[in-house]
């Protein structure tokens, strides 16, 4: 039977002093991240994922630290994705000194808004979603950001339980039946979250110029001038109806350096490119940053640049996909 995809993360096997660099490292898919103690202290933190259908479960431990998920980092990953947590053991709340989560409870992240986060040792179960799966389901889509729903009202308490009963049972579940259950899940999720929001406001999606959009950015992938702006005046719509034409692709940015990456993959891959260099290739792309082109380029195709150019003098490069289940941070990139 084949099972959905399934992810852990450790920091117990890794000497103390190492062991928050890693978690940061990790984490830092979705959020930047300090500790409340000093590393040397060690840090323990673990993760156990599923990747059913397009949305992944996993339950997190984590010692008490501070999450960030700054403009300027929204603007350099794109991720576009839901993150509904419900804290099980310890407590998260914003730093401004808002309403704290007590056990149970109902934690939102939105990944395309700001968020500054505390945690205490804590233990939760996380579900992500695209954002193109759930705001349709929403009547307030953008305005989650940090929300807190309490664990007594009834449909959170029932969308809770339904969860942690999926997390116990995905092991033993085919990716098919996994699979099947997400849209179930996701009208739950949105029923237990509509119950405390409201106000609906919906985007239409204008699938022709959508498709012109993508064309464009394919054809001008190495012209460093493309951005949103640039594109939004080409086509004659404002940014706004951008960045909602591209909600299904994890957002503008992270389509556009999707595509990049691809590009550099497929250039890495060709043995007839084999005399320019990898720096050369990832900033014809962009990716003036050598250390952070190796780091997206192995979070989106699982493995380095460097093996995958090795694997292309091989021969064995071309029948490689460019994007891989590795683990649960790239599902995270993949969501869009």
């Amino acid at each position: 039977m084949n099972k959905p995809p399934h992810s852990h993360f450790d920091t117990s096997a890794l000497p103390r002093e190492h062991q928050f660099a890693a978690w940061r490292e990790a984490i830092n898919v979705l959020f930047d991240t300090r500790s409340a103690a000093p590393q040397s202290h060690g840090f323990r933190a673990s993760v156990d994922a599923y990747l059913c259908g397009e949305a992944g479960l996993g339950m997190i431990s984590a010692q008490a630290q501070h999450y960030d998920r700054s403009r300027s980092k929204l603007g350099r990953d794109g991720v576009d994705v839901y993150v509904l947590q419900y804290y099980l053991e310890g407590s998260c709340g914003q730093r401004d000194g808002g309403t704290v989560t007590r056990p149970g409870d109902l934690f939102i992240v939105d990944a395309a808004q700001p968020l500054a986060t505390s945690t205490s040792d804590s233990r939760f179960l996380s579900l992500v979603v695209p954002r193109r799966l759930l705001a349709p389901e929403l009547r307030s889509p953008d305005e989650l950001s940090m929300r807190l729903l309490r664990g007594d009202a009834p449909m959170v308490g029932l969308l809770r339980d339904h969860l942690c009963a999926l997390y116990r049972t995905a092991g033993q579940l085919s990716a098919a039946e996994a699979q099947a259950i997400i849209p179930g899940t996701l009208q739950l999720a949105a029923a237990a979250i509509n119950c405390q929001v409201t106000e609906a406001n919906a985007t239409a999606v204008k699938e022709s110029l959508f498709a012109s959009i993508c064309r464009h950015i394919q054809h001008n992938l190495a012209d460093l001038t493309l951005t949103p702006e640039a594109v939004a005046a080409q086509f004659g719509v404002s940014r706004a109806t951008l960045y909602r034409l591209f909600e299904r692709e994890g957002g503008f940015f992270n389509y556009l350096r999707l595509q990049r990456l691809r590009q550099c993959h497929a250039i890495l891959a060709n043995r007839s490119q084999a005399h320019r260099s990898v720096a050369e290739i990832a900033q014809t792309y962009g990716f003036s940053d050598a250390s952070n082109f190796a780091r997206a380029y192995r979070r989106a195709s699982g493995m380095s640049p460097r093996e995958t150019r090795m694997l292309a003098q091989e021969g064995r490069a071309a029948a490689l996909p460019f994007v891989q289940h590795k683990d649960w941070r790239t599902w995270v990139v993949q969501m869009r």
